[in-house]
């Protein structure tokens, strides 16, 4: 278990995070919030690439995570551009000492689509290719936890889904946190939703408890909604989606709420998302 106690991080003047405090188990974890939520600097304060003003974090009941047990991609991720897509994950798979080094790269290269970019040059691939490329060096080694900010950026919707069922298989045997402002990336394979607002926990829980909301959900076709409706909604597809106390107007009917009404609900249509 990865426990992380009243963990706080500032700028100069500005709190990024305060007194965050959560127990990770074994699954994967989705960390929701707009841009400047603080959800990039809890990442790199959990993966120790900067320090918490206040607080501990604590793997195995010792300080801190040890390296070796860690896998990380960060909001923008940086390779070796003169280094081939094989000799990349073999490099970070000598850094964790990882058994079967071979096998495991033979995996991931297979996983994530990239055998045939196996010796190429990292500085030619394309941007997406990169990101798969930077996902996949994060799982050598077998880690306990691995961390990804923002993974699914530049990934069209055929890698997406791929990603995601690897992170699902991956989740049965460590412990996944996801930091995204995208609901749709998480919102059917995260064990536990964390809404994180100004550096501060608003919601969280397992994702088929997570079903209170302010005010209720209603749906109606599109063409129902007046033009003049200003109120919190949300299109999806040839309908749109309503958080209100009561029915907003006419054809609206109430509905379960999903995890992007409940994001909406707790963020509103104001924030940067």
């Amino acid at each position: 278990m990865i426990s992380v106690k009243k963990v706080s991080k500032s700028y100069k003047n500005i709190r990024a995070l305060t007194d965050f405090s959560y127990d990770f188990e074994v699954g994967i974890y989705a960390i929701l919030g707009p841009n400047g939520s603080g959800k990039s600097t809890l990442m790199n304060v959990m993966t120790g690439n900067l320090k918490a003003d206040s607080g501990t974090i604590t793997m195995l009941d010792s300080h801190g995570i040890p390296d070796y047990m860690l896998g990380y991609v960060p909001q923008y991720p940086g390779m070796y551009n003169n280094f081939t897509a094989f000799e990349i994950l073999d490099y970070v798979g000598i850094l964790k000492n990882a058994e079967n080094r071979k096998k495991q790269i033979e995996m991931l290269l297979a996983a994530f689509d990239l055998e045939e970019y196996k010796n190429k040059k990292i500085g030619s691939l394309s941007g997406g290719t990169k990101q798969r490329l930077a996902i996949a060096q994060a799982f050598m080694g077998n880690p306990k936890l691995v961390i990804l900010d923002e993974p699914t950026a530049g990934l069209d919707p055929l890698q997406r889904v791929k990603v995601k069922n690897f992170l699902t298989l991956q989740s049965e045997k460590m412990t996944i946190i996801i930091s995204t402002h995208i609901v749709s990336d998480v919102e059917n394979i995260a064990n536990e939703v964390i809404f994180l607002k100004k550096g501060r926990i608003v919601l969280s829980g397992k994702l088929d408890k997570i079903t209170q909301i302010d005010g209720n959900c209603f749906c109606a076709p599109a063409e129902k909604m007046p033009a003049d409706f200003c109120g919190v909604h949300r299109f999806c597809g040839s309908d749109v989606r309503v958080i209100a106390d009561q029915k907003p107007f006419d054809g609206a009917n109430l509905v379960a709420p999903e995890l992007e009404d409940i994001y909406l609900s707790v963020f509103g249509m104001g924030e940067e998302q």
